[in-house]
Order: C-alpha cells, then sequence, then structure tokens
C-alpha cells in the first residue's frame, strides 16, 4: 500500500513538474476553467502533504489562475476566490439573466394591458384630422431635421403614407386625386433629396414623377403588378422616360457633381432605363392594339427597341454605367424572347415541337451567356452596387 502511495506522488510529482517546463507556451495549460481548476486542487493536495514547497505552489496557481482569467476575458486578474467559484457564479449570473428576462416580459405584458385599457380608447376618440397632422409633422420632421438616412427614408414613406390615407379619406371620389398626390409626392421628395444630398429621396422623387407620367407599381396581396394606368399613356410616358434617361446620361458624363444633380443622377439613369424598356416591350408587342393597322409603326418599334438593347449593353461600359448595362442587357433578353414566342410557327404537332425546341436552345444559350458575361443582366450588376 505504501509502495502504492509512492507511485501516485512521484506521477504527481512529474505531470507538476512537466507544466511548470511548460509555462511560457499557453498551449500545455487546459482551455477550460474545470479542468485548470483540478490542476489547482492538485498543486494544492500536494502542498498541504508537503510534497511542493510554496514558491512552486504559488508560482503554479497564479499560473492557472492567469489562464483563467484570459479564458474568461477579464481584463483583471481573478482573485483566487473567484477563480475556485466561478462556476457557481455563472449559474447565479445565468439564473439571474432567467429572472430578469421573465420579469421584462412580465412587464411588457403589464404596460400593453394597461394601455389598452385606459390608452386605447382615449386614442380612438381622438379626431382624424388630429392624427393627420401628427403624422405629417412626424414626416417633415424624419425628412428635415433628421440627418440619419434610414430615418430620412422612413419619414418619406410616413409621409406617402398619410397622403395616401388623406387622400382615400377625403377625395378617393376626385378623378385626378392620384396624379395629384403623385406631383405632391415628386414635389416634396425633390426637396427632400436637394436639402438631405439624400439618394434614396432622390429614387422616390424619380418614382414620383414616373408615376405622374402614368407608371404604377402595385402591390397586392402575393401580387407585384408593374405597368402604365392605361394604354393610352403609355407612348407618352415612355417618350418622357426616354428624355429623363438622356437627361441621366447628360449629367453622368458631365461629371460636375453639385447638390442639383448628386441626388437624382443614378436614378434618372436607372428608373428611366426601366420604365422606358418596360414601355418599350408593350408598345412593340403583338397584343398592343394601337400598332394592329400601323405594320410601319410596328416594326420601326422593333427596330428602335433592338438598337436601344445593343446600345445599352455597348455604352453602358464605355460610360462605366454598369447597371444600365445590366437594365438594357435583361430587356433585351426578354425583348428577344418575347418576339421568338410571337414570331415562331405555333400551328400543328410538329411545328409545336420545333418552337418548342428552339426556345429550349434559345434559353440555354442565353443561360451560358450569363454565365460567362454576368456583368450585362440586372440580377448581378445592379444587386452588386
Amino acid at each position: 500500500m505504501i509502495s502504492f502511495n509512492w507511485i501516485i506522488i512521484i506521477i504527481s510529482i512529474l505531470c507538476i513538474y512537466t507544466n511548470a517546463e511548460l509555462d511560457s507556451n499557453s498551449h500545455s495549460l487546459p482551455k477550460s476553467i474545470s479542468e485548470l481548476k483540478q490542476h489547482y486542487d492538485v498543486v494544492n493536495n500536494l502542498e498541504k502533504r508537503g510534497i511542493l514547497n510554496s514558491d512552486v505552489t504559488i508560482q503554479e496557481k497564479r499560473l492557472y489562475i492567469e489562464s483563467a482569467s484570459k479564458i474568461v476575458g477579464s481584463k483583471e486578474l481573478l482573485t483566487e476566490e473567484e477563480f475556485l467559484t466561478w462556476q457557481q457564479r455563472q449559474l447565479i449570473v445565468s439564473f439571474s439573466n432567467i429572472i430578469a428576462i421573465l420579469a421584462g416580459i412580465i412587464v411588457i405584458i403589464a404596460l400593453s394591458i394597461l394601455v389598452g385599457i385606459f390608452i386605447v380608447p382615449i386614442l380612438i376618440h381622438v379626431p382624424v384630422i388630429i392624427w393627420k397632422i401628427l403624422f405629417y409633422i412626424i414626416s417633415i420632421f424624419l425628412m428635415i431635421f433628421i440627418s440619419n438616412s434610414w430615418l430620412i427614408f422612413l419619414g418619406c414613406l410616413t409621409f406617402v403614407a398619410t397622403l395616401s390615407f388623406t387622400i382615400t379619406y377625403h377625395f378617393s371620389r376626385e378623378k385626378y386625386a392620384g396624379l395629384v398626390a403623385s406631383w405632391i409626392c415628386f414635389l416634396v421628395w425633390t426637396f427632400v433629396a436637394l436639402y438631405q444630398q439624400h439618394r434614396e429621396a432622390g429614387y422616390l422623387a424619380v418614382m414620383a414623377l414616373e408615376s405622374a407620367l402614368g407608371f404604377v407599381i402595385f402591390v397586392g396581396q402575393l401580387v407585384i403588378v408593374i405597368g402604365f394606368q392605361n394604354e393610352k399613356i403609355i407612348p407618352s410616358a415612355t417618350i418622357a422616360s426616354f428624355i429623363l434617361l438622356l437627361i441621366g446620361c447628360i449629367l453622368h458624363i458631365q461629371q460636375r457633381s453639385n447638390i442639383l444633380t448628386i441626388p437624382f443622377t443614378r436614378p434618372l439613369l436607372f428608373l428611366g432605363t426601366f420604365v422606358y424598356f418596360i414601355g418599350m416591350l408593350i408598345l412593340t408587342s403583338r397584343l398592343y392594339d394601337e400598332w394592329r393597322e400601323k405594320k410601319y409603326i410596328f416594326w420601326i418599334l422593333q427596330i428602335i427597341t433592338f438598337f436601344s438593347g445593343l446600345a445599352t449593353m455597348f455604352f453602358g461600359p464605355m460610360l462605366e454605367i454598369p447597371f444600365i448595362q445590366a437594365v438594357g442587357g435583361t430587356m433585351f433578353v426578354i425583348w428577344l424572347l418575347e418576339k421568338y414566342v410571337e414570331f415562331a410557327p405555333w400551328k400543328d404537332t410538329f411545328t409545336v415541337v420545333l418552337s418548342l425546341l428552339g426556345f429550349g436552345i434559345l434559353l440555354y444559350g442565353f443561360a451560358y451567356f450569363l454565365q460567362t458575361n454576368p456583368q450585362y443582366f440586372i440580377f448581378h450588376s445592379y444587386s452588386s452596387k
């Protein structure tokens, strides 16, 4: 029994001195508080039995406490009591956090119930005009007096929501209520874009202008509709978008940045290109009734659309406008696919099969081109900017 104890003592001494020799290498020490505490207990036991002298024991204990301090991320060295009771302290802290979270949830529920009982009935009886004035003040404050970009954008959205509610509540039967709202948003957001030098407000201003020209984006339940208010305004809205595109190109080519051009150059380029090509896709379609009796206009528009797509793909890189190149490339592909579907023979089984085969090959070709030249498509270039 005595020899067995001596074997244990010798092995313990060898372990301790092996660790002492590797003091300078932090990787030789355990990586958890529990393992360090086990080593600490072994050294403490050997000291009590008189096997290790006090100097070696103090050095080893300090080494373990320093390592534990690094593990827990403490800037100051842990005390011996903190080291020995660390796990118990962590359990207490974790439990206190749980109690604090539960307390917070209970307080929120209680306050919500109190609000529902006492405040909601009061808010319900507040006149609508007061709510509208309040939200107009909030939106104007966010748009004009706040410098944070996200809050400015939130103010713009709050303004259009309040304006939409006002029109729905008071002027829903007016014929030109939507047109007036678009012009109001355009003027307000233009002022915000210039005053705050805010590009997102510039985008909203150009979108409001496009809406005033007849282009609309409707978002419903699981439905997003992009198009124009009616067929009659498509030609004029398309021409106006082309003019906006040209203005954006001129501002970009001049490269004279000032407070009047910075917020609007990119919005004019992107939205002008997007709405222009949407209009051309509609105007060049056989489903558009206006050109059925005017074949020459129909074919002229096909030629214009073809060269417009090539122009954006060619001049986009030259003018260093990648998103114009991307939008033009995407719309050009959609137009080519539309033309294939319109002109391919779909008369009998054989021609249908051949048309489907050609359509599949065409799609495969576009997919290969997209994979090798992603900069020509909006899915890559504009999203990366």
